[in-house]
């Protein structure tokens, strides 16, 4: 193997994100790649060094410390300064669920190059990666978790770059029904939720009102009493039980809620709506 390149080329099995190779390469001054064309994505970070990225009628600089973005079916070139060739790491990529990655990653067709303030812990990443290169369930399972710390560092640092997550209304009114309904359990409060998404109580306020006609506090008791309903029709759980684990501290404060949201007590509905399975007729 040459001394200036190591590669690693893998195909993970799943299917939403899935890595085909990884590796580095230190480039001589009149080497270059294409033109061609992929049928997978493809990201190189630029560790030394610089070179030209050409994409269909655009091209582009990139220097030390950024990274650009190669996707399928464009037609693309690149090649190393001649005097100043670049060293840089790589992986090939693809998955369902890479256009929603890239695109929190700030990558756009018209602007394929970011700026990292650390390609050096991406480098690290992928390093990882070409260390566990037997083909083994261990080792697929590690390298499957090791893309996704990749693209979470990598979005990390892009969001502090930019000082702001671009991300439209429905991904934090998604995000904030899945983190609430998986924690219904507990204390939870809008300030915690608000705290999760990173944005403000105002701002969770109104995207709440806009998007779901009801208020973060409101919708977040709904949770609480659904999953309490849930518990009194099929289980035999004591009430007091019941109000723990919607996140009450005291059956009181519970029995208050849950009657107010049902014009019944968690006694009365319990009587009404629970019904013993019979194993002869189940």
């Amino acid at each position: 193997m040459d001394r200036n390149q190591h590669i690693m080329e893998r195909k993970t099995s799943s299917k939403e994100l899935y890595l085909l190779s990884c590796g580095w390469e230190k480039c001589t001054s009149i080497q270059s790649y294409g033109p061609a064309v992929r049928n997978y994505y493809m990201l190189h970070f630029v560790l030394e060094g610089s070179g030209f990225y050409f994409i269909e009628d655009k091209s582009f600089k990139v220097n030390t410390g950024q990274c650009f973005l190669v996707e399928p079916g464009n037609l693309t070139f690149y090649k190393a300064e001649s005097t100043n060739p670049w060293t840089y790491t790589w992986i090939c990529f693809n998955g369902s669920i890479v256009p929603e990655l890239l695109v929190q990653c700030h990558f756009t067709p018209n602007q394929p190059v970011v700026t990292l303030s650390s390609v050096q812990s991406i480098a690290k990443i992928i390093r990882s990666m070409m260390h566990h290169d037997k083909l083994t369930p261990a080792n697929e399972c590690y390298i499957h978790s090791e893309l996704y710390l990749l693209f979470a560092k990598l979005q990390e640092d892009l969001h502090a770059n930019y000082n702001a997550v671009e991300l439209n209304d429905n991904f934090y009114i998604t995000k904030a029904i899945e983190y609430i309904e998986k924690n219904t359990f507990t204390d939870l409060s809008v300030k915690n939720v608000a705290r999760y998404l990173n944005i403000s109580r105002s701002y969770l306020y109104a995207l709440f009102e806009r998007e779901l006609h009801t208020s973060p506090q409101q919708f977040l008791m709904n949770a609480k009493i659904a999953n309490a309903r849930e518990l009194l029709r099929k289980s035999t759980v004591p009430v007091a039980s019941v109000a723990l684990s919607c996140g009450y501290k005291n059956a009181f404060a519970f029995s208050r809620a849950f009657k107010q949201a049902t014009g019944m007590s968690p006694q009365l509905y319990r009587k009404t709506y629970y019904k013993p399975k019979n194993l002869l007729n189940s």
